[in-house]
């Protein structure tokens, strides 16, 4: 039985020779390391059982990193906003990763070669390297995305080094800030300069002995998830049960434990996918804009975005129809109506660029109740359709009247009276403005579409490909079979950076929309490479990334890197084994042809806040 002899006898007479704490909002004390792992024993008992070794070799390998790890991380959180927010998160959390990643380790049959032998020889350093990557996942958080400042006995302070020393080197006390605008999954790349300060020198040499394993956790450590084979697939496992149970995910959830309400658990769910800059704010096709008071979101990419959220988080119960989300927020008081709507038509103003939207008004405050961590303000205009109807028609009417303000409260409107455009925002019809169609005359039933739509004009001609042809003067080689499949390794779970250069993704999906809205790019026509289906939104490929790289000034673009770090997002449909390309059945008349695209279900992805054109009924997806 693991012997806690490592605890001090005087910890109660060294505490009570502590001088007082210094007069700062949210200060915390500098903790002896016995004193932070005494809180969880349980864990390090569950841990040493999980580890199977004697108590010798756990006190050396493993109780020596936690040890190191709790004098690093000390009492700091996990997140600003998110799971495990509290003073101390930061530990709670890797432990409960911790094991969990060991539980769930028992189930894998972890090896090189499938060799009995060599699983028996081995399984002692393959649940090392999932311990030991489960302890460090986060570890750089503290370091990256949180400003720690350290205070000395005298109350002097200063910022404290985590690349060169502990908290205990430095000072008595310290307080913490995140930063804002930080990098997402940053910590994973800094996560390898910080284990020399967690994992002891002859722990390293262990696992490094068997560069086998060795490269896998090196490949989780640092978030390259594509090459960190089962070890991070253990460890995102382990990760996601501890963040879906502290956040009070149902499946996940003690009986005793009080349920969240989901419109609380929906705001948690958007701070974080804010903060994290998965929903970007205040640039031209980004999912909000900061103005005055309010944070403006376009209403359908939000309320997608955050319940996808809850359901990887583990949340049940969650609607599927936007409607009724939008009525939970509306009901608690957490959006801003629209007389009695949810949702507000707007036109939003750039430096060079303006877009008509639909989008929901929540106060600032209701995301970040803290002041000082609340994003800069839109330096453009947001202007509730409306008001911009009449100002064209005062315009009109010759007389000379100033823009209207870029915050404009809400119209009151008599409750036997409906403005004419409210119809268009009918909660249960997915609360979005109708995208006008394309064709030059809209066809009123399927049947005439499919008239209009002549596949003999759709399908490729004989010289070029079933993607279509490329561009002008190009000497891209259309993707192949192997190609398509290879694909699917390219893959890794992502989300939208928050700075336009860091992720090319967003730049391309910036351009199909802005491309959509003006004409240029062509939907459900005849040689086009964007077609609405059932199931979402479908990209042909590869003529849609040519046609993006053929598009750029600065003549460096390559398609298929543009490719890539699309799907490495991971906002596509993948088939039923797991490929990234999905094959459709093109039928119309006697003729039919196989292309292949890429599908999202998500169409705002494409179409922003507009509402896309009614489905290619030539498109059939080949299950």
């Amino acid at each position: 039985m693991l012997n806690f002899n490592w605890q001090k006898k005087d910890r109660k007479k060294s505490e009570a020779a502590t001088p007082a704490l210094p007069k700062i909002p949210g200060i915390l004390t500098v903790r002896k390391v016995d004193d932070l792992l005494a809180r969880h024993k349980g864990m390090i008992v569950q841990i040493d059982e999980l580890a199977g070794l004697s108590e010798r070799n756990f006190n050396r390998y493993y109780l020596d990193a936690l040890l190191n790890f709790a004098r690093f991380v000390q009492l700091l959180p996990a997140s600003e906003v998110h799971h495990h927010a509290g003073p101390g998160g930061m530990m709670t959390h890797t432990l409960e990763v911790c094991v969990n990643a060991l539980k769930i380790r028992r189930s894998y049959l972890l090896s090189e070669t499938g060799g009995a032998e060599e699983i028996a020889a081995k399984q002692d350093l393959w649940t090392y390297a999932v311990f030991l990557a489960a302890l460090c996942h986060d570890v750089a958080k503290v370091a990256v995305d949180q400003t720690v400042t350290v205070y000395d006995l005298n109350h002097q302070s200063k910022s404290w080094s985590p690349w060169e020393s502990f908290l205990d080197e430095q000072g008595a006390w310290y307080s913490t800030e995140f930063q804002h605008g930080r990098h997402y999954r940053l910590h994973e790349k800094a996560s390898l300069l910080l284990i020399h300060r967690i994992i002891p020198a002859y722990a390293l040499n262990w696992i490094a002995s068997d560069r086998y394993i060795f490269a896998h956790w090196l490949a989780c450590v640092s978030g390259d998830i594509d090459n960190a084979s089962s070890i991070g697939e253990i460890v995102g496992i382990a990760d996601g049960k501890s963040v879906a149970a502290n956040l009070g995910a149902d499946a996940n959830r003690m009986p005793v434990v009080k349920a969240k309400p989901l419109h609380e658990k929906m705001l948690t769910a958007l701070r974080y996918l804010l903060n994290e800059g998965e929903l970007p704010l205040n640039r031209n096709g980004a999912a909000g804009w900061i103005c005055g008071d309010d944070c403006w979101l376009v209403s359908k990419r939000t309320v997608d975005a955050i319940r996808d959220q809850l359901t990887q988080e583990g949340h049940t119960g969650v609607p599927t129809k936007n409607g009724r989300l939008f009525d939970i927020l509306q009901e608690h008081g957490v959006l801003i109506p629209y007389g009695d709507k949810a949702i507000w038509p707007v036109v939003v103003e750039g430096e060079g660029w303006r877009n008509e939207l639909t989008m929901i008004r929540i106060a600032v405050a209701k995301i970040w109740p803290n002041l000082d961590s609340r994003p800069k303000a839109f330096e453009g205009r947001i202007i509730p359709a409306e008001f911009e109807a009449s100002t064209k028609l005062d315009t009109s009417a010759g007389n000379e009247k100033s823009r209207p303000d870029p915050i404009i409260t809400p119209m009151k409107t008599d409750s036997d009276q409906t403005a004419p455009e409210e119809s268009q925002y009918n909660q249960e019809n997915e609360l979005s403005l109708a995208m006008e169609q394309e064709d030059a005359s809209p066809a009123s039933s399927r049947q005439q579409f499919r008239h209009e739509f002549d596949l003999l004009n759709f399908l490729p001609s004989s010289d070029s490909t079933l993607n279509e042809s490329r561009p002008a003067n190009s000497d891209l080689d259309t993707i192949t079979t192997e190609s398509i499949n290879h694909l699917n390794a390219q893959s890794e779970s992502a989300v939208p950076v928050n700075d336009e250069t860091d992720d090319p993704s967003d730049a391309f999906f910036a351009w199909l929309r802005n491309g959509i809205q003006s004409g240029e790019i062509k939907t459900n026509r005849p040689k086009a490479r964007v077609h609405v289906v059932d199931e979402g939104v479908a990209l042909m490929t590869p003529g849609i990334f040519q046609d993006y790289a053929s598009a750029q000034t600065n003549g460096r673009t390559d398609w298929k890197s543009i490719q890539k770090k699309v799907l490495k997002n991971n906002w596509h449909v993948r088939n039923t084994q797991g490929l990234n390309v999905i094959k459709y059945q093109v039928e119309g008349g006697n003729k039919s042809a196989t292309i292949n695209v890429i599908l999202f279900h998500n169409a705002s992805l494409v179409f922003g806040g507009k509402e896309p054109p009614t489905a290619n009924p030539h498109l059939i997806r080949i299950r």
